[in-house]
């Protein structure tokens, strides 16, 4: 029997602890033959914590000398160098040629485990139980309470006892209802659970709301509606008060952004409205004289609707930028934007005598923006240093306009060698509120720090070489527009 049992078997002498024999069942757990196992001693064949050490392991046989018998839980070394758990018992056995200690063990290593994974679980489960808030209640099909735990009556402001038959919705109001097309349908079909939210108003008139979610049972052949609910008044006010921060901001946007178009349509309207009375009235000047000039009228009338056709699309793209609701940027190439505002700017240019350089790459440039307002940034800035460039004191009376992309941003660069922004303080560059002209206000470089700042942008202000301003404007890149496929012929 004790050949064949399953039990591990090992035979020590009563006073050396030397192992004497040991059972087919103990060579396979330690992985020895019983000449291996023989001449090794407690620290070969234990696990090498400190709880198991040979001191220990021999205290232990020795109990069993002493008192008849002794139980442990040890730990063995396998031969491959693997650590078993075993319950042990050692016990003294008289035999013919001299006391013995026999010791009985069984691998107990899976038994542990489970047993500390159920004992997880339980513990899981009663933390959930301790410190959960969720109450249940249970419906008929009317969706009266047929029964209720104490923590959601709690959650209700009454008793089971009162609670026992009342309809549900007769608490307060639910949403969804719960006669609705859509929880009759959820609770019909296979999903068979809906959410519920609930708003109670109790007799202090304070508001709880409470949440939770409804769901078919099925039990011994019975289907039951069980609410699982829990008191969420802390989130649903928070989500509240962020909501109505969130409508504020809204708001505020839209009134810095009013702000920011009317200063638009008041600064920069004037601009073309100017250029067409201009030209209206060399129109007027050529009509009066002897002979008139039909390519020359032509050329002014074609002037006029360009100028109010500017002045037409600044207004739409204003309209287009308050409504914050729908977004309002489209992929453009800047510098195809760039190029058309330096036609404006060579205009103000030439009547000043200054050349303008631009260095343009021939490739896109793409951002996520409005045309018309970027390419308004691009005139004001490039207007402002134009009348830099015209005072006296600067002798190169030359505009350089460069674009480029860097660290995943588009670029332009414009470029002055006037007098520069020596002595002009940090924050006032960093507010726009710059302006080098006598009779200048800065409001130009504001709208511009504005637009670009709504559009995800920056301007700096930077010293030029050998002199003057360099101003950088920078501008998220987008990603390319995927190529239209030529539509197939048959």
């Amino acid at each position: 029997m004790i050949l064949n049992t399953g039990t591990g078997i090992l035979i020590h002498e009563a006073s050396s602890k030397n192992i004497l024999w040991a059972n087919p069942a103990a060579c396979r757990m330690f992985g020895f033959t019983l000449e291996e196992l023989k001449p090794l001693k407690a620290h070969h064949m234990s696990a090498q914590e400190r709880q198991y050490r040979r001191e220990v392991g021999v205290a232990w046989l020795q109990s069993a000398v002493v008192y008849g018998s002794s139980r442990k839980q040890w730990k063995y070394r396998a031969k491959d160098g693997t650590d078993f758990l075993t319950d042990a018992r050692a016990t003294l056995v008289r035999c013919e040629d001299g006391p013995v200690v026999m010791v009985e063990f069984r691998n107990i290593s899976e038994e542990v485990e489970l047993q500390e994974e159920l004992s997880w679980v339980s513990e899981s489960l009663q933390r959930i139980m301790t410190h959960t808030s969720a109450g249940l209640v249970v419906l008929d099909d009317d969706n009266c309470i047929d029964d209720i735990s104490p923590l959601a009556a709690q959650l209700f402001g009454s008793t089971p006892a009162a609670l026992s038959g009342v309809h549900l919705e007769d608490l307060g109001r639910c949403e969804p209802r719960l006669n609705s097309e859509h929880v009759v349908e959820r609770l019909d079909g296979r999903a068979g659970s809906v959410s519920i939210q609930q708003e109670i108003i109790k007799d202090d008139r304070t508001t709880v709301w409470l949440a939770g979610e409804l769901e078919i049972v099925a039990h011994d052949g019975i289907r039951s509606r069980v609410l699982t609910i829990r008191d969420v008044t802390d989130r649903v006010e928070w989500e509240r008060r962020n909501a109505y921060q969130e409508a504020n901001l809204q708001y505020l946007s839209r009134y810095h952004a009013m702000g920011d178009m009317a200063m638009i349509l008041a600064h920069e309207l004037g601009q073309p409205l100017a250029a067409s009375t201009n030209y209206l009235s060399g129109l007027k000047a050529r009509l009066s004289s002897e002979t008139v000039d039909a390519r020359s009228l032509e050329y002014g009338i074609d002037q006029i609707e360009k100028q109010l056709h500017r002045a037409a699309d600044i207004v739409t793209s204003v309209k287009r930028y308050v409504r914050r609701i729908e977004s309002t940027t489209t992929l453009m190439d800047l510098n195809e934007t760039v190029q058309e505002s330096l036609y404006f700017v060579r205009l103000r240019a030439a009547e000043k005598g200054i050349r303008v350089f631009a260095d343009i790459p021939d490739r896109n440039l793409f951002i996520q923006g409005e045309n018309v307002l970027i390419g308004q940034v691009i005139i004001n800035l490039c207007v402002n240093a134009l009348d830099e460039i015209a005072q006296p004191t600067t002798e190169v009376k030359e505009l350089t306009v460069e674009t480029g992309d860097e660290d995943g941003s588009a670029c332009v660069w414009i470029r002055d060698q006037g007098r520069g922004m020596t002595g002009v303080p940090t924050d006032r560059l960093a507010t726009g509120a710059f302006s080098a002209k006598q009779d200048g206000s800065g409001i130009g470089l504001i709208i511009s720090e504005h637009i670009l700042e709504r559009h995800g942008g920056t301007i700096e202000y930077l010293p030029n070489e050998p002199s003057g301003t360099a101003v950088k404007v920078t501008l998220p890149l987008a990603d390319a527009p995927e190529p239209t496929r030529p539509a197939e012929t048959g």
